[in-house]
């Protein structure tokens, strides 16, 4: 009797099953034939779909062998299509660009992308496109992503037109940028007023604040992920830019046609030369190059190769005409960055398994040198990282998907290598520094489910250590989100993560200069760790193209880093004496009304935070705010298209100012002789007085003279700090030997701008 119920059973479960099918494939650009990250597949008879990952890959298992599919991506045509399926099938896509800058997309194919947004678990991400990088305006006209990412909810500037990125309160050191999956670790040209990223060798850009996926860590407050154009497969391509201070060049095309790419950008500034037209001198420059193959070996396996390098340099040679050359004072410094990356996508045989496997390896290193009167002096710091990271993506089911993966990364670290030469060296030792390795290695995994029409759930767990000289650190990283749906336009989402960060950089300033060293946790210095706790609403208005998102976060951050005061980092191997450890504190709340479809796109978004920090040795032991606490930050980006050929973008900013140490008064204290008297200063609480708001607005015109169907070019004609508004950038004491005053220094008022932009394809 058993046996004949096991039977029956299982003859009721064969009769009433589904077979399955499975479509995978990628989605394209069909003039350029390069691979759409993070398209969306929609299957409406299922009310159900998905998107492709970086890599345009897509897997789809349903169970009916017909039905339809629409396929979508933003300024692209949608795809409307019915599918048949025997078996098990491979189907790529290719997406006709929609004709106009920032696109007239169809409703049906907005609403599909904006429901996305309500449907993901994704919260405190958002994405950034090359169209509006390039369009809005910034300092000097120079499409810069660092300074677009800076207009984002959660994050704030540090001085004025600085690349220095805090988010949600973190430190500047607690952002992990990557660039086709390689560590950046310096941002910043012109001593941060320019980033390193070429806008028209950039495919696509991701800025997470929270909610973390688990196969990034090593930092605790976000996460930038920057993806290179992979290069057209079938036409040739030229783009590039000539503006004030900067020129740059990109070329792509096909090696093999339909099967091997590359992509080829370089960007040069002339700010040299200006200053030579004019009589002044400032002999500084800086360039990068940006390379990238791209070799489709066979329908599912695919080689990338990407490279970025970069050099700032400043050469001061200064002869004296009386001296015969024996009085040369010679200075400069030189500050490059060196990434490249290998990887491999593989598809296997079922077609729901994706792998991607990475090596990688990063540089950056500054040196400074003087010549001055037969002594020389080279001071250098450097830090180098090798890798390779393992990763899976299955694609069980639209509803279920899995990520796993591994990762290691060996760090040198080489601080204050000293040479010198003359009577110099009786003063200053030659040495080599101390070499520091540490390694970090991380295992992961996560799942996305949806436990019901209206639950959906992503979990996933990171574990992490390091092993440092004379000490193991290690821990779970767990990350959790959630969305419940309400309905097709609203939802709220919920997120944990801990993050931890075994590295940081001490800085003994507010700009990147290249006195900021890159310092491992040791058996003194332990790691860094933050918890993150973050509740959001999303709203779409599909009518409007528009979707609204309210986000209200905590976060608590542990084992900072910050040095004593009157430290020296120049010339100091023992870091660990300089170095304190204490607690930080971060909330707020953020608002985002974004438009990102249609001729007039753009966003509002506000936030009020705070941001506090308590060190044991600062301050007498009392919680004080962040340097870079703004409480209060505002942002209004538009672009429009005014018609055919004229288009106008504009950027108004609103945020409270950045908090300093006040000098309160001074005393008069004999020197150890007792022949003259030194006035000493006295200060208040540490952060306890705050510099003036600021707000400023930033424009600029596209004109599109008319072109052929081959050649293009448009001339951007705008403003920084158009009503000449100044952000105080430092405060100086002016005293008239009775009383003093603080006065608030600005940085730049009205500059304007103008730039030609080029493109040209060979067919």
């Amino acid at each position: 009797m058993r046996y004949s119920l096991s039977i029956l059973f299982a003859l009721l479960f064969c009769s009433f099953s589904y077979a399955q099918f499975t479509i995978s494939g990628h989605i394209y650009d069909q003039s350029d034939r390069e691979v759409l990250p993070g398209a969306t597949l929609y299957l409406p008879d299922l009310e159900t779909g998905t998107a492709t990952n970086v890599y345009g890959f897509y897997s789809l298992t349903i169970n009916q062998p017909s039905l339809r599919i629409s396929v979508s991506y933003l300024g692209y045509q949608q795809i409307d299509t019915l599918i048949n399926l025997n078996d098990n099938k491979t189907i790529d896509f290719y997406l006709k660009e929609q004709v106009g800058q920032l696109g007239e997309v169809e409703v049906s194919a907005t609403r599909i992308e904006l429901q996305e947004q309500v449907n993901s678990t994704k919260m405190s991400t958002v994405s950034l496109t090359p169209q509006e990088i390039t369009f809005i305006p910034t300092l000097a006209g120079e499409a810069d992503l660092i300074k677009v990412a800076q207009l984002l909810p959660g994050v704030t500037s540090g001085n004025e037109g600085t690349t220095g990125m805090f988010v949600r309160g973190g430190t500047d050191d607690q952002n992990l940028v990557v660039l086709d999956d390689a560590v950046v670790y310096n941002l910043g040209h012109l001593f941060g007023f320019f980033s390193v990223f070429n806008s028209d060798a950039i495919k696509d850009v991701e800025v997470v604040k929270g909610g973390f996926s688990p196969d990034f860590g090593g930092r605790l407050s976000s996460v930038m992920d920057v993806r290179m154009n992979d290069g057209s497969l079938n036409r040739f391509n030229a783009r590039g830019g000539i503006g004030l201070l900067t020129s740059r060049l990109t070329i792509d095309g096909p090696v093999l046609k339909d099967r091997m790419s590359f992509m080829l950008a370089a960007r040069r500034t002339y700010i040299d030369r200006v200053f030579s037209l004019v009589g002044a001198e400032l002999p500084y420059y800086f360039y990068d190059y940006n390379a990238k193959l791209n070799y489709k070996i066979s329908n599912n396996d695919r080689i990338y190769f990407s490279s970025y390098f970069g050099n700032d340099v400043l050469a001061f040679d200064e002869t004296s005409e009386e001296s015969e050359g024996n009085e040369d004072l010679n200075f400069g410094f030189k500050l490059g960055n060196f990434t490249s990356t290998l990887r491999w996508n593989h598809i296997y045989q079922n077609q729901k398994l994706f792998s991607n496997v990475t090596l990688h390896q990063t540089r950056f290193k500054y040196d400074i040198r003087g010549d001055f009167i037969d002594n020389s002096l080279l001071i250098r710091s450097q830090i180098q990282d090798v890798g390779i990271k393992a990763d899976w993506q299955y694609f069980k089911s639209p509803e279920n998907k899995f990520i796993f993966g591994t990762q290691t990364v060996t760090h040198f670290f080489r601080p204050n290598v000293i040479s010198t030469s003359g009577d110099i060296s009786d003063f200053v030792e030659n040495r080599e520094g101390n070499l520091i390795q540490n390694t970090e290695w991380a295992v992961y995994g996560g799942n996305e489910r949806d436990l019901s029409k209206e639950l959906k759930v992503n979990f996933g767990l990171r574990y992490s250590l390091t092993f440092a000289e004379g000490k193991v650190y290690t821990g779970p990283e767990p990350r959790i989100a959630a969305r419940y749906k309400f309905d097709d336009e609203n939802s709220i989402k919920a997120s944990y993560s801990l993050m931890r960060q075994y590295m940081h950089r001490v800085s003994s300033s507010s700009i990147a200069l290249p006195t900021d060293l890159w310092y491992p946790v040791t058996e003194n210095v332990k790691p860094q760790r933050a918890h993150q706790y973050a509740l959001g609403y999303t709203r779409i208005f599909p009518k409007n193209q528009l979707s609204f998102t309210v986000e209200t976060y905590y976060k608590s951050l542990k084992r900072l880093i910050e040095y004593r005061e009157g430290a020296s980092l120049i010339l100091n191997d023992n870091f660990e004496r300089e170095l304190i450890s204490g607690d930080g504190e971060a909330f707020g709340i953020e608002f985002l009304l974004r438009k990102k479809y249609g001729s007039f796109t753009g966003w509002m978004s506000y936030s009020l935070s705070k941001t506090s920090r308590n060190f044991n040795e600062l301050n007498n032991g009392n919680t004080y705010p962040a340097k870079f606490d703004r409480r209060h930050v505002a942002t209004l980006v538009t672009m429009t298209e005014l018609n055919d050929r004229v288009s106008f973008s504009a950027v108004w900013t609103f945020q409270s100012g950045a908090w300093f140490t006040p000098q309160t008064g001074q005393f008069l204290m004999p020197n150890a002789s007792l022949t003259e008297i030194e006035l000493i200063p006295i200060y208040g609480d540490r952060n306890s007085t705050q510099l003036t708001a600021t707000h400023r607005l930033d424009i600029n015109f596209i004109l599109k003279p008319r072109g052929s169907r081959r050649f293009g070019g448009e001339w951007h004609i705008g403003a920084y700090n158009f009503y000449n508004r100044a952000a105080p950038f430092r405060v100086d004491i002016r005293s008239n030997g009775v009383t003093q005053e603080y006065v608030q220094q600005g940085l730049f008022g009205f500059i304007p701008s103008i730039a030609y932009n080029f493109n040209f394809s060979s067919k």
